[in-house]
């Protein structure tokens, strides 16, 4: 897979709000980032996103500005000065895959527009370093982001019981449900399904529900 690209090419036509601007994460602005997300979100400080509370996380595992060998790449708007939103993604390069592991946006410049712009980012990200497949795991806890994601051409590929930790409620933490969606940036050809004697009733049956869905990308089985 390639390096991060420039970020000026990767968020040219993006329609950003008038007065924000998206930029590379810098070193100095790591602790008011922390600070900001702990403010926005207080209940992620449990579960996979809750790495985006520490400055470790960003110091040692993120492509900071000047930096861009980490497979973790950190992208915030910006708006007079102050950060606003952020967004951050992973690859595999191995896999050849990329992720979205958090997008977060801050209570003042919501429904502005901002939310909507990361799985547009996030497929112009992946076709920049050569990923085959987008995939992201979307909260059950109210529709709008799986909507987001149907109507970025994301597919449903399956809902995992407990796949993370989250505090429902004030102090009380459970393991929640979540739906994984993908889009294919590679060649559909090139994907192998599995035979069906090959499978068990059961999975046969999800198999089937979900190739029959009308915006699949992947060959039926």
């Amino acid at each position: 897979m390639q390096a991060w690209p420039s970020l000026s090419d990767l968020v040219a036509e993006l329609p950003i709000p008038p007065g924000v601007a998206l930029g590379r994460l810098r070193h100095d602005e790591v602790p008011t980032l922390v600070r900001s997300l702990t403010a926005w979100f207080p209940d992620i400080v449990v579960g996979a996103e809750s790495r985006h509370l520490r400055e470790a996380f960003y110091f040692e595992q993120t492509a900071l500005e000047g930096n861009d060998d980490p497979s973790i790449l950190p992208i915030v708007a910006r708006a007079a000065g102050e950060i606003v939103a952020l967004v951050t993604f992973e690859r595999n390069n191995d896999a050849r895959t990329l992720t979205s592991p958090m997008g977060a946006v801050g209570p003042a410049y919501r429904g502005g527009g901002l939310g909507v712009l990361g799985y547009p980012m996030m497929e112009r990200l992946g076709r920049a370093i050569g990923a085959e497949l987008l995939l992201v795991y979307v909260t059950l806890k109210a529709p709008h982001e799986q909507k987001l994601a149907e109507r970025s051409g994301f597919r449903l590929a399956g809902i995992i019981p407990g796949h993370d930790r989250d505090m429902v409620r004030p102090g009380e933490i459970r393991r929640v449900y979540e739906a994984v969606y993908v889009k294919l940036l590679g060649d559909a050809t090139l994907v192998e399904a599995p035979a069906m004697e090959a499978l068990t009733p059961t999975t046969r049956r999800l198999f089937e529900l979900l190739s029959a869905s009308p915006d699949s990308d992947s060959p039926r089985g």
